[in-house]
């Protein structure tokens, strides 16, 4: 992996195989697309409400029958990822126009949403040692500002997160379900 902390990988169904394969390398979402800077991801640490738990109640009864599948999992949670695309290196000055680094900045822009488009994607966040498999949800659409007198895009990525929970970084539990092409642990 390279040396940024946010790594995405994506996989594509493999039509041979039935599974899951990644689509090219890791890459770092803050060395490999242009001048691309993290700022957020909302959701990450949200658990999915439990499927597979079912309750009754009776008016004879003060309390609940319940059954709780031992193999449940939880329901898919939204995410939201943050990021700042410059045109040029922010810590640097820059000789390029205005107009030159907002062309810059869509350029690296559309090149993160194109790798996130199409496939599904394994976010390793290694600040929190978690690692989630997501999905791209919504239309999404950047705006510009201004930090310190040079342009950004501020970009947001609605994201959904096919398990409902984040993983440790050692576990296997995504990796496993994507070798069986989405069809269990």
């Amino acid at each position: 992996m390279g040396t940024g902390k946010f790594h995405i990988a994506r996989y594509v169904i493999d039509e041979a195989t039935g599974a899951y394969v990644a689509d090219g390398a890791v890459r770092s979402l803050e060395d490999d697309f242009g001048f691309c800077r993290y700022k957020s991801i909302t959701g990450i640490n949200a658990i999915g409400k439990q499927k597979g738990v079912y309750t009754e109640s009776y008016p004879e009864s003060d309390s609940l029958r319940v059954y709780v599948d031992p193999s449940a999992r939880q329901e898919a949670t939204s995410s939201t990822l943050s990021v700042c695309v410059f045109g040029s290196d922010p810590s640097l000055p820059s000789t390029l126009s205005t107009e030159e680094l907002v062309k810059a900045a869509e350029d690296s822009w559309h090149e993160l949403v194109g790798f996130l488009r199409g496939g599904l994607i394994l976010w390793t966040d290694d600040y929190r040692q978690r690692k989630a498999l997501f999905v791209l949800q919504d239309a999404i659409e950047p705006t510009t500002d201004r930090i310190k007198g040079l342009p950004y895009l501020d970009c947001q990525v609605k994201l959904q997160n096919i398990f409902g929970e984040t993983f440790e970084s050692a576990d296997e539990t995504i990796e496993n379900w994507l070798k069986l092409g989405g069809k269990g642990t």
